[in-house]
């Protein structure tokens, strides 16, 4: 299969455009299924930082298949016990202590479950990738690139990570929880400053090794040097319908690997990083004055609306508006 598909289906989306225009409306969306709105508390900090507090009591076990775009989300789970997935992937089992970061470049679905017949209390924790970058460029792919677990999918960009939360995220947890500052400023400002410090405490016990994870080897020299190929030949040969099973030949590495050394090295998946180098092609070839469709071709997509649709997304504008806006049509 080709590492960037051509077909919808295998980029997170079944057909047409997808209906969910944000991570905060996925959420809510859930929250109301689950019929929990009036057990959570949710609340904007700041700009690009949000949290939800979800504290229940459920009867019977809560079984619910989540979908939404691309976010970043840390969650501390107080009380209860469950599982916790995305579609491919082996579910993570939580139980009071645990804590699980969440990071996806995509559209993502999953299947959790939440066990009745006790409290749940979670802290669910969400910046936006825009703040993560001004807070010091933390790369949702490369915060994961540096683990494999059995919970991700790591050519897809997806990780799910979980891990036993330190006595300092369990207490800046318990701080978001009992706040009772008054709405307002001192009140927004206290839990952005604690959603910030959650995060930073989770990402600490991650790099120390205190997740659920396997740590990857380092590359050796020879490893770097047929990795050094490889991104040469994605980036010169663009168009070609790569797959991981016949770049692993050209480059003499065995596919997981090559999957590893790009984690590793790049912080990307080896379909993302080739992605990548497509869409910045395609909207040099735009600027240059190539037609929408020409350009798609060229840059390895045989599926014009796809390739508008990923061209969107990473760009943040259509191939035609991408045209219309060059500074010699303004």
């Amino acid at each position: 299969m080709d590492l960037v598909s051509n077909d919808p289906k295998q980029d997170g989306v079944t057909g047409g455009e997808n209906s969910v225009t944000g991570w905060q409306e996925a959420v809510n969306r859930e929250i109301d299924k689950l019929g929990w709105a009036d057990v959570t508390r949710m609340e904007a900090t700041e700009s690009g930082v949000a949290l939800y507090v979800v504290d229940v009591f459920p009867e019977e076990d809560k079984h619910f298949t989540p979908e939404g775009p691309a976010t970043f989300s840390l969650s501390v789970f107080l009380n209860g016990h469950g599982t916790l997935s995305v579609d491919g992937a082996e579910p993570f089992t939580f139980q009071p202590g645990s804590a699980v970061l969440f990071t996806c470049n995509r559209m993502t679905r999953g299947s959790n479950t939440f066990r009745g017949g006790g409290r749940i209390t979670v802290i669910d924790m969400r910046l936006d990738r825009e703040l993560l970058e001004l807070l010091g460029g933390v790369s949702l792919a490369k915060l994961g690139g540096e683990v494999m677990t059995e919970h991700s999918l790591p050519e897809q960009d997806i990780f799910l990570i979980g891990m036993q939360a330190s006595p300092g995220l369990l207490q800046t947890a318990q701080d978001i929880l009992k706040c009772e500052l008054a709405d307002g400023l001192a009140r927004r400002l206290f839990l952005h400053s604690k959603v910030i410090e959650a995060i930073s405490l989770a990402i600490g016990i991650l790099h120390e090794g205190g997740a659920h994870q396997r740590q990857i080897r380092s590359l050796n020299r020879e490893e770097q040097t047929r990795l050094e190929k490889a991104v040469h030949l994605i980036e010169t040969s663009y168009s070609e319908n790569w797959t991981i099973a016949r770049l692993a030949r050209e480059v003499g590495l065995n596919e997981r690997r090559l999957k590893e050394a790009f984690r590793l090295a790049i912080g990307s998946s080896v379909r993302a990083y080739l992605r990548s180098v497509r869409l910045d092609a395609a909207a040099s070839l735009l600027h240059e004055g190539h037609s929408v469709t020409e350009t798609a071709f060229a840059v390895g997509f045989d599926n014009l609306s796809h390739f508008s649709k990923i061209f969107r997304e990473h760009k943040g504008v259509s191939p035609s508006r991408y045209i219309d806006s060059r500074p010699g049509l303004l």
